[in-house]
C-alpha cells in the first residue's frame, strides 16, 4: 500500500469519526432537550395549577363565611350597606 492510499484511508476514517461524532452529539442533545421538557412545568400545567389554587380559595373562603357565625354577621352587614 503505497503513501497516497495510507492518506485516503486516514482521510475517510478522520470524516467517518467526525460524521459519527457530529450526528451522536446532536442525537444526545436531542434527546436531553426532550426529558428535560418533560420535566419541567409548561405555561399551561402553571395556568392550570392557577386555576385550581383559585377554585381551592374560593370554596375555603366559602366554607369559613358559612361556618363561622360572625363572618356571616358580618357578611350580611356588608350587604345590607352595599343597597
Amino acid at each position: 500500500m503505497g503513501s497516497e492510499d495510507a492518506k485516503r484511508v486516514v482521510k475517510a476514517f478522520e470524516t467517518t469519526i467526525s460524521d459519527l461524532t457530529e450526528y451522536k452529539w446532536k442525537t444526545s442533545k436531542d434527546e436531553l432537550l426532550t426529558e428535560m421538557k418533560k420535566e419541567f412545568a409548561t405555561k399551561a400545567d402553571i395556568a392550570l395549577l392557577e386555576a385550581k389554587m383559585k377554585l381551592y380559595f374560593l370554596v375555603l373562603i366559602f366554607v369559613i363565611i358559612l361556618t363561622n357565625s360572625k363572618a356571616l354577621d358580618l357578611l350580611y352587614k356588608l350587604l345590607a350597606f352595599i343597597k
